[in-house]
């Protein structure tokens, strides 16, 4: 393909473009090739002492990245690689998720129904992995490109990209779907039209709407949830004082839970909030996990990953199993409290992660998970569509589903039918959309880069080329 080039000049001081990668780099010029866009700025002193900064772009050959890894020229330094434990995690929430949903679609009861029904809180596991994985790439981001305006404007852009192509996709098909049905079976079954449930959801403010939160894409709850912590995590990062973060974050999780009790006394008459019910679904009474995904993060980032003693992770996932037991009596178990169950899972998920060591770690970072990891999101996404699919199908077939077990096959084969069309649709959807959200996000990085350094004073610029790289 032939290279297309584009170049901006700039008036400005060179302290300016060492805060591209301050510190880091010994030439003029610095490059960052990243979704198949090569991106150059480099500068050139002029007779006032001033620098021309230029910055070019060039299209290239070749697929892009599309897991978030980058190569940043003369610098050295590179984004944070993929981290398998947290793939792994991403497939044993996806894995659990579509055991609930298949154990519903066999009409599950008795012990098999609490066992496949607790898969239900796989979406709590997204929500951690998700609290940690934003962390390191906004970390990322920010050291990068800094913390103006554009340059938030261009990481959002970013996680847009990486949700919103393929969730467009399902809030237009899974309503028209059901409107087909519900039109061919003379009004029995699917439901018609909502227009303003769909707008909702397009716009990613359903979290907020009751009646579009989860009636436009099955289990598109979840995903406003997300996409409202995207929005949040610039504020979170530029508001919340560093060296107090952990106690505001924990003073917000508190806060967001007050406001579901609060709210469910004022519109039910009962601090009891259902599970499944829309107070359960929205932000506020998910928001504790991520937010303590936070405090985690902020506290033991330069360890994440790294090994756990044995007997550090043993004391861990013994805690895990505690806190699993009692978030199952608050919720599906026992229905205590569910709407606290999200919350202690948040602090029992975190004990896992610390856990992972040796044997426990082997087991829960495995091929299978991390390659179910990979594909989780589509896997999410096209799943309901998969079981409505098997459902026709027994229905067709007048095939029995009252035998405990047969939950089974209908979730293997759901998982199966689940990731290939996930492969397809991570092919054909996701693997672009991220790329192009990659090209998109560094463009208006590094030209924000180059309008802040534009507005610097040449002195300044002077002083610090005189003092030489740090």
């Amino acid at each position: 393909m032939p290279a297309k080039a584009r170049v901006f000049s700039l008036w400005a001081v060179a302290s300016r473009a060492g805060r591209i990668s301050p510190g880091r780099f010994s030439s003029d010029a610095i490059g960052i090739r990243e979704g198949g866009v090569a991106l150059q700025i480099g500068s050139q002193k002029n007779v006032c002492g001033q620098r021309r900064i230029e910055l070019s772009e060039s299209r290239m050959d070749g697929r892009a990245p599309t897991d978030g890894s980058s190569t940043v020229g003369n610098s050295g330094t590179s984004a944070p690689r993929r981290l398998e434990w947290l793939d792994a995690l991403r497939g044993w929430a996806v894995f659990a998720v579509v055991a609930v949903h298949s154990g519903e679609a066999a009409h599950s009861t008795g012990i098999v129904s609490k066992v496949v029904f607790a898969g239900q809180y796989g979406v709590q596991l997204f929500f951690l992995v998700s609290a940690l994985t934003i962390s390191i790439t906004y970390d990322s981001h920010i050291e990068r490109y800094g913390k103006s305006a554009m340059s938030q404007l261009s990481w959002l852009t970013k996680r847009f990209f990486r949700i919103a192509p393929l969730y467009y996709i399902a809030a237009l098909f899974y309503p028209a779907e059901k409107y087909v049905v519900y039109v061919l079976s003379h009004h029995r079954y699917g439901w018609e039209l909502n227009p303003l449930n769909i707008l909702a959801n397009l716009l990613f403010i359903h979290t907020w709407v009751p009646s579009a939160n989860n009636s436009v894409v099955p289990g598109g709850w979840s995903i406003g949830v997300e996409m409202f912590f995207y929005a949040l995590v610039p504020l979170i990062w530029l508001v919340v004082p560093t060296r107090r973060r952990a106690v505001y974050l924990c003073i917000g999780a508190g806060t967001c839970l007050l406001a579901t009790f609060l709210v469910s006394k004022a519109f039910t008459g009962s601090f009891y909030v259902p599970n499944s019910s829309y107070l359960y679904y929205w932000f506020p009474s998910q928001a504790p996990v991520i937010l303590f995904g936070l405090v985690f993060y902020f506290n033991y980032r330069a360890k994440l990953g790294s090994p756990t003693k044995l007997r550090t992770a043993a004391s861990c996932f013994a805690g895990f199993l505690v806190l699993l037991v009692l978030a199952l009596y608050c919720g599906t178990g026992g229905e205590a409290a569910p709407v606290l169950a999200p919350t202690i899972l948040g602090v029992a998920f975190i004990l896992l992660v610390l856990s992972l060591h040796a044997g426990i770690k082997s087991l829960v970072v495995s091929r299978f998970a991390v390659f179910l990891g990979k594909i989780s999101y589509s896997v999410y996404i096209v799943h309901f569509l998969v079981l409505e699919l098997i459902l026709v199908v027994i229905r067709a077939a007048h095939i029995d589903r009252s035998g405990p077990l047969v939950v089974v096959p209908i979730f293997v084969l759901a998982l199966v039918l689940a990731s290939g069309l996930a492969l397809i649709s991570k092919r054909v959807i996701e693997d672009p959309a991220i790329a192009c959200g990659h090209r998109l996000c560094h463009r208006l990085a590094l030209r924000a880069i180059a309008t802040e350094a534009a507005r610097q004073p040449s002195n300044e610029h002077d002083e610090r080329v005189s003092a030489g790289p740090s």
